[in-house]
């Protein structure tokens, strides 16, 4: 896969994408960042769903995001950068977040980074909503939305306590399960902001949306409102 491709994408759909991508459960956010108020450097923030979170939390969030569109849709403190220039000073971070974009950093060099921003004790968050693949029709559902390409190299749902290297410490999870209400437009809307779909061409993509569609009339029939599960993985490491 053509990661840098890939990566590169979402600009073009980034009102779409802000618009129809889940937020995250503030119970992840709380147990990952505490209750006080933190300097948070929201990392490949992508058109800042979890930045306004985190700054309606009470955090001070400075938004990092290389994508020109991407980042005009941020509002605040948004800033050109990415995983391994990250435009702050050394140690003047509390933690470091990055929602559904770890799989897009450079390995060490970013864990590199990252620790330098980070004050001693200070947190990486990287955290994903990964759709609940335990529930038989999500599972089809993945099989539309990734089945046509390898998953990112990366699998999001299995770090590994060292994952980040000497500079911090043993990786920490949580999972969190909750879901969001979708119709089959709303569905459709959700694969139109998937990278995949992003860099098909017209037929690949008219098919998508076709079994998106089929999916969901086979499975719901005529009810128009239905839930979409989601499992919400937290990671936690301290800087040591």
């Amino acid at each position: 896969m053509d990661f840098a491709k890939h990566a590169s994408s979402f600009g073009a759909a980034a009102a779409l994408y802000d618009r129809i991508r889940p937020r995250y459960p503030e119970a992840a956010l709380r147990w990952a960042l505490g209750d006080r108020p933190r300097a948070i450097v929201d990392l490949g923030a992508g058109t800042g769903i979890l930045t306004r979170q985190l700054a309606e939390l009470g955090h001070r969030v400075i938004a990092v995001e290389p994508d020109d569109e991407m980042r005009r849709q941020i509002g605040g403190d948004a800033r050109p950068g990415g995983a391994t220039a990250i435009p702050v000073g050394d140690t003047t971070q509390d933690a470091v977040t990055a929602g559904q974009a770890y799989h897009w950093f450079a390995g060490e060099p970013a864990h590199a980074e990252i620790a330098r921003v980070l004050r001693p004790g200070g947190f990486f968050v990287p955290i994903w909503n990964v759709r609940d693949e335990s529930v038989p029709w999500v599972a089809e559902l993945s099989e539309v939305f990734d089945g046509h390409r390898a998953r990112s190299v990366i699998d999001e749902r299995h770090l590994a306590p060292d994952q980040f290297g000497p500079l911090f410490a043993a990786v920490e999870l949580r999972l969190f399960h909750w879901s969001t209400t979708h119709t089959a437009d709303s569905l459709v809307e959700l694969i139109r902001s998937r990278s995949f779909y992003l860099v098909s061409d017209d037929d690949t993509r008219a098919a998508l949306e076709r079994q998106v569609r089929q999916l969901a009339s086979r499975t719901f029939g005529e009810r128009e409102h239905f839930d979409l599960p989601y499992v919400t993985y937290a990671y936690r490491a301290a800087k040591v």
